[in-house]
């Protein structure tokens, strides 16, 4: 079952910096269900980019992994390197 987080939790460890700090914040704040709206999405690395969501069979899903493991890439990754290269034909 996965937990929704909501937000960060109060403690962190001693060795954090405020840097850290930011750095997790931007990152917590980048993620699509974020509740940062207005101009803190605007600004974010995304700004052209459209998220779409997409149902694929579970034994499809399992090759797309394997094989972005084998070439070092993530899944979006990968899955954008195949639909860029199919629709370029």
């Amino acid at each position: 079952m996965k937990t929704k987080l909501t937000k960060r939790p109060a403690t962190t460890t001693a060795t954090q910096t405020p840097r850290d700090e930011l750095r997790l914040e931007k990152f917590i704040g980048g993620a699509p269900d974020s509740a940062i709206t207005g101009e803190a999405q605007k600004s974010s690395k995304r700004e052209g980019r459209k998220q779409i969501s997409h149902t694929l069979p579970p034994a499809l899903l399992k090759k797309i992994d394997e094989k972005s493991d084998l070439m070092g890439l993530t899944r979006a990754g990968l899955i954008n390197l195949a639909v860029s290269e199919f629709v370029n034909r």
